[in-house]
């Protein structure tokens, strides 16, 4: 089974990049991988605020097509953590239920990539991991949902686009969970502008450049 990093450095540019899974001790890990190409997309960073890890604008000035990038993309609640590539967190939060909640929302209006949404949904109780996305198929909008239980030593990884820059097509990837902090190597690409970790109630947020 290959690690982080061995599956990240193979790919130039996966986009935002969710994975999940429990480390050797049995501690609860997550982590978002924040990339961008355009100067919109650039123009980023990773904070937090109040119970959320959210993305805000390096310079205000700048920022075009808002609701597109920026979000919530860490939320919490009694029941379930929520890691998602855009605004779709809250829909799915407030909507109480995944399918429910992925059925109100699409694809990201930004043809002709079609950015996918997509993300994972922790159950506390259950220790299960629910990995989704919604994407363009050609005139049809997919939206699957796959479910792991909690596993030492285990992740998976699920991110934007195949290297062609079409929607990611492949199961959620398992990887081995060696090192948590070995999806910092990504900065070694020069298209990646920040990172969160989560190691269970530990968040660290790494931006490029601070």
């Amino acid at each position: 089974m290959q690690t982080i990093n061995n599956y990240l450095s193979n790919r130039k540019y996966p986009g935002r990049t969710v994975i999940a899974g429990n480390t050797k001790d049995g501690k609860l890990f997550m982590a978002y991988l924040l990339q961008g190409r355009s100067e919109n997309s650039r123009n980023r960073v990773l904070v937090k605020k109040d119970n959320a890890i959210e993305t805000a604008p390096k310079d205000e000035s700048k920022v075009q097509n808002r609701d597109l990038i920026i979000y919530k993309a860490l939320l919490e609640d009694d029941e379930y953590i929520y890691l998602t590539n855009g605004d779709h967190g809250e829909s799915i939060m407030k909507a109480g239920d995944i399918e429910k909640g992925l059925l109100e929302r699409t694809f990201e209006e930004d043809p002709p990539i079609n950015t996918p949404r997509l993300g994972v949904i922790y159950k506390k109780s259950e220790k299960v991991f629910n990995f989704f996305i919604i994407k363009k198929d050609e005139d049809k909008t997919l939206r699957i949902i796959w479910s792991y239980p909690a596993v030492a030593e285990v992740a998976h990884i699920i991110h934007t686009y195949e290297e062609d820059l079409s929607s990611f097509k492949d199961n959620p990837v398992m990887v081995k969970l060696e090192d948590t902090n070995e999806i910092l190597g990504a900065f070694d690409n020069d298209n990646t502008v920040a990172c969160m970790i989560k190691l269970d109630d530990d968040v660290k947020i790494f931006n490029r450049g601070e």
